[in-house]
């Protein structure tokens, strides 16, 4: 059977092949039932590799050993040449190998452009172009999207939504924001546009309407879904830029930090240490520091990729915890030397934290300009590496 697309599935039981594309459709539009989905295909066709594939996707950033079950269950199966791909692709995320798995996905998809589920993987924030090292990745998720195009519907919201956020990123906000809007017109509940959106409005310096838009669209989104937390976040910070730091604690202390147990662990990692570092910047006190603290420690004990070091820095640098930096340091020098030229400024930014910590405030400032160079290569988005500007007029 094919998918909607075109793409040939080694599937021969028409309920697992229809709960397969409804656990894709949830998984691309960051919706609750992937697993649910995942299962009932699996439960129709218990030898479905591509289902075991997506759901070792889906369980990685939370559940590796599971996810690692999933994907010897994948590679059991028969493949077709494509599907084949998919699974490799899915082991080179679950390894970490994040180089070769942009190269994977660009390959893969030159050669199946309709295969949505795999552009997944390169497109986001965190996503294996962005965390490349690569200082043109912004430009490179605009390139890639735009070959892909012409295979698509002019419809089809998920890929219009992402052409529209990678237009903001590269600087391209007005058209970018109008192409996020239009997607949410033709696909309201869709998780990963409304983060687009809210994108958007904070790039150009429209935070009253970035808070418009989400008070009206998040009531209707689950508060177990992917993006609730990290929506919050985005409130958070343009209600920072308006200066209404009593309703930015009141986020953090109430819907943020209620999230933070049951979301992905590196966003929850991402989005409290950055705002609790931002809240501290504007001298703000009482934070629930504790709360991010803990949360490193469960799940980022041997540390992370290069952005994530950057946020475990921060919380080290808070509790003045200078064997933590340079721990962070030696862990960046090994993600050098297996070619991820975003360590040298997450480097660069971590012994900028080392020398303020020590009251050397020309140090400081010399490691976070180095930082400031390079910082678009440890990927991210641009809202979220502002925080290297903010800290750099705080270091004067």
């Amino acid at each position: 059977m094919n998918d909607k697309f075109g793409n040939r599935l080694s599937c021969a039981s028409v309920d697992a092949m229809r709960a397969y594309e409804q656990a894709v459709d949830l998984h691309l539009h960051a919706l609750l039932g992937v697993e649910e989905a995942l299962a009932a295909a699996l439960a129709a066709q218990p030898d479905f590799g591509l289902a075991h594939g997506l759901h070792a996707l889906v369980l990685a950033p939370r559940e590796m050993a599971r996810a690692r079950t999933s994907l010897a269950r994948a590679r059991e199966t028969q493949l077709t040449a494509r599907e084949r791909s998919f699974v490799e692709l899915v082991s080179l995320v679950l390894e970490g190998r994040t180089i070769d798995a942009m190269h994977g996905v660009l390959a893969h998809c030159e050669a199946h452009p309709t295969d949505a589920l795999a552009a997944s993987m390169a497109v986001g924030a965190y996503g294996v172009i962005a965390f490349s090292g690569r200082a043109d990745h912004d430009s490179a998720r605009l390139q890639f999207l735009e070959r892909l195009a012409p295979h698509y519907p002019e419809d089809f919201a998920w890929l219009l939504s992402n052409r529209g956020w990678a237009r903001v990123e590269s600087g391209q906000i007005e058209e970018g924001l109008e192409m996020t809007l239009r997607a949410s017109r033709l696909r309201r509940d869709n998780g990963h546009n409304a983060h687009h959106v809210m994108h958007g409005y904070f790039e150009a310096g429209r935070p009253e309407d970035a808070l418009a838009f989400l008070e009206a669209w998040i009531p209707d989104y689950p508060r177990q879904a992917l993006m609730w937390g990290h929506l919050q976040w985005h409130a958070a910070l343009v209600e920072l830029e308006l200066d209404r730091e009593d309703a930015v604690a009141r986020r953090l202390m109430g819907p943020i930090l209620s999230y933070l147990p049951g979301g992905l662990p590196f966003m929850g990692l991402a989005d409290m240490a950055s705002l609790l570092w931002r809240m501290r910047l504007r001298g703000m006190t009482g934070l629930p520091w504790g709360a991010a603290h803990a949360h490193a420690a469960r799940h980022f004990a041997q540390g992370s990729n290069a952005f994530g070091e950057l946020h475990l820095a921060m919380l080290a640098a808070e509790r003045s915890d200078r064997a933590a930096l340079d721990a962070s340091v030696l862990r960046l020098r090994a993600l050098g030397e297996r070619g991820y030229e975003s360590a040298r400024p997450a480097t660069e930014w971590v012994r900028a934290l080392r020398a303020a910590l020590d009251n050397d405030s020309s140090a400081a400032r010399s490691h976070i300009e180095a930082a400031q160079a390079e910082m678009v290569r440890v990927g991210g988005s641009h809202a979220q590496r502002g925080i290297v500007d903010g800290t750099r007029v705080a270091f004067g």
